[in-house]
């Protein structure tokens, strides 16, 4: 249960590294100035419905699609999702639509975190997770807690932290803790 918990934490954490959602984090922190913890509040919110949603699917469709093969597909699906960690994100992904600003700190904060994250390669990384362990409540718990880790300092310090760390370092960060996973999947797999 704590290695489930703490791979879907680090996963996702890896997952959001450099992605969009930091952008988010970063836009919503700069607009609502003084609502932080409302931004927060909606982050957590739109995390574990999103979260929920995917380590549910991955639970219930885990076993149909890919059977005996689960830690297979899970290694080899995690080191791709690694390189493509790599790749810079396509000019213009970071546009957000700015008509959910009016609606305040904490429905624009839900909002934008849960659009942001469908078919995310957080989700993704849910999903499997989900399906590989064979757990609900405790891969959600630790892709929210991830999520929530990752950006709640986004949140409060984004602008000084982007100064201080080159994007080249978050990406290979996000690489390394991915093909790791990927590998220890593999090696399960191969082991048994």
């Amino acid at each position: 249960m704590i290695t489930e918990f703490f791979t879907a934490l680090l996963a996702v954490a890896a997952a959001e590294l450099g992605d969009k959602t930091q952008f988010i984090a970063l836009l919503l922190a700069a607009r609502y100035a003084k609502q932080k913890w409302a931004i927060i509040l909606g982050l957590i919110a739109a995390a574990t419905l999103m979260h929920g949603l995917a380590a549910t699917l991955g639970f219930y469709l885990g076993d149909f699609v890919v059977g005996d093969y689960t830690a297979l597909v899970v290694g080899i699906l995690f080191i791709v999702m690694g390189l493509a960690i790599l790749r810079k994100e396509p000019e213009g992904s970071d546009d957000v639509n700015h008509r959910y600003l009016r609606f305040g700190a904490f429905a624009a904060s839900f909002l934008l975190f849960s659009l942001s994250e469908i078919a995310d390669k957080s989700q993704i990384a849910t999903m499997m997770l989900a399906a590989h362990y064979e757990a609900i409540v405790t891969i959600a718990a630790g892709a929210v807690v991830g999520m929530v880790l990752l950006l709640v300092p986004v949140v409060f310090f984004g602008a000084w932290l982007t100064k201080r760390i080159p994007m080249q370092v978050i990406r290979y960060t996000g690489f390394a803790i991915f093909v790791a996973i990927g590998i220890l999947s593999l090696y399960e797999f191969f082991a048994n």
